[in-house]
């Protein structure tokens, strides 16, 4: 349950850069950790792993969704991010179908451009439906909606017809098709019109100047925050906010009724070859609610690892600590403040 953007485009991105972002939207007791392989036999990448920390509130989107990679950037300098999207009902499982992370662990190691994974996408059997943002080296950023049954391009950028792109969890081109239409954009109850909204609006207002930075302070935006979200009719608990705060104002963290946010996020630069990561909310903010679980471990920073020269292995754990494998290799490691020389948004918070 989240929200992605991206950019591209000379005209919108410095330096010829594309950049795709996102907050990782779930139960505050299913976490990401950053991995990085190197399968023998495929490309190399670096992502987020999603796992229960026990057993889960969640049981069945758990199951469904856990795994690695939920994002990732190869050493091709392909990269992508999701959504996952409420398919019609009767559109069931083809046979041999793959869970999402499965179906994107063969695009990282198999595929090195956009137009690449979009032609596996389309041949693998895909037991999920969500909303896919794919960007590559040579700039180029691609909207592409996976369903069990079809795959939909719904828009295309480059270098030279640039742009600004948003995914929520819903379709746009498939949903009157093959969407349920409780999560459409036009049903102002379900967060995907605020997230979706606010998140044009942003880009709308920077364009032309949407560097590592400004994505940091998108994904950082609490617009719609003090909205109750137990007022959601699909998930009651997760929030209207693109930096997602979701609580039921509970006195705990209740596993038979969790409270849903954001867990991280990520922002993914496939021209520079580096993923930018964040545990937590990427604002930074201490918890307000006891079922906020976790949240008062938010980094408030954006990390940036290399996919070249770092070795295989992980480099934080479900509750957002750095490795011993990420200590060793601090010097590679970079900081968004030093990267941008701009205080991040926790940052400035604090």
């Amino acid at each position: 349950m989240c929200t992605n953007i991206g950019a591209a485009g000379d005209a919108v991105v410095p330096e010829g850069r594309v950049y795709i972002g996102s907050v990782s939207d779930d139960p505050y007791d299913i976490r990401t950790k950053l991995i990085l392989r190197r399968p023998l036999g495929g490309h190399a990448f670096i992502g987020t792993h999603l796992a229960p920390l026990a057993a889960a509130s969640a049981q069945s989107y758990s199951d469904s969704v856990s795994g690695a990679p939920t994002r990732g950037l190869n050493e091709q300098g392909l990269a992508f991010t999701w959504t996952l999207a409420l398919e019609k009902a009767d559109n069931a499982d083809p046979e041999g179908a793959m869970k999402p992370h499965d179906v994107w662990a063969a695009v990282m190691t198999r595929c090195a451009t956009v137009d690449e994974a979009i032609a596996l996408l389309e041949r693998l059997a895909r037991g999920f439906a969500g909303a896919g943002m794919l960007a590559d080296r040579e700039g180029r950023l691609a909207l592409v909606e996976i369903g069990r049954k079809r795959i939909n391009v719904t828009e295309r950028r480059d270098r030279r017809a640039g742009g600004t792109a948003v995914n929520v969890n819903c379709w746009v081109g498939m949903q009157a098709e093959e969407g349920d239409p409780l999560c459409a954009l036009d049903n102002p109850k379900v967060p995907n019109q605020s997230r979706y909204g606010r998140a044009n609006e942003l880009l709308a207002e920077a364009a032309g100047r949407i560097d590592l930075a400004a994505m940091a302070r998108l994904l950082s935006d609490h617009a719609h925050k003090d909205r109750f979200a137990g007022e959601n009719p699909w998930i009651p608990g997760h929030g209207y906010s693109i930096c997602n705060h979701g609580s039921l104002h509970t006195a705990a963290f209740d596993p038979t009724r969790p409270a849903w946010g954001s867990v991280s996020a990520e922002i993914i630069d496939p021209v520079g070859g580096v993923f930018w990561y964040a545990y937590g909310w990427p604002c930074g903010e201490a918890p307000e609610y006891a079922d906020q679980m976790l949240q008062e471990r938010a980094w408030g920073r954006f990390l940036g690892f290399p996919v070249a020269g770092l070795p295989e292995g992980d480099y934080t754990t479900l509750t957002g600590e750095l490795t011993h494998l990420a200590a060793r290799h601090l010097d590679r490691i970079l900081e968004l403040d030093r990267a941008t020389g701009e205080v991040s948004p926790g940052r400035a918070a604090a």
